[in-house]
């Protein structure tokens, strides 16, 4: 049985930690472990979940842009195969991938 897959969000904080100077978060789970990161910059926040998904494999890390709408995805590792019906799709496309 192959291994659950972690997945990491890198997206905008919310107002209150904008206001701060935290402009993005790493959110995941890994085991029972949430884990929830603040970062100053977009890269920050990529390469932190990179490392992360590297060490939790199988894994995959998902950019959100500003708006929140999926800017491209990184996978680490042997994931679950996808079903074949689900290949192809758009991301926020009914039935898709994310």
């Amino acid at each position: 049985m192959a291994a659950k897959q972690t997945v990491y969000h890198v997206s905008p904080s919310g107002e209150r930690a904008a206001a701060a100077g935290i402009k993005w978060q790493v959110e995941g789970r890994e085991g029972r472990r949430l884990l929830h990161e603040p970062h100053r910059t977009q890269k920050d926040a990529i390469n932190a979940a990179r490392q992360h998904a590297r060490a939790h494999q199988p894994a995959q890390v998902i950019v959100h842009a500003v708006d929140g709408h999926i800017r491209t995805a990184y996978t680490y590792g042997d994931t679950p195969a996808m079903p074949s019906g689900e290949r192809g799709r758009k991301a926020g496309e009914h039935g898709g991938v994310f």
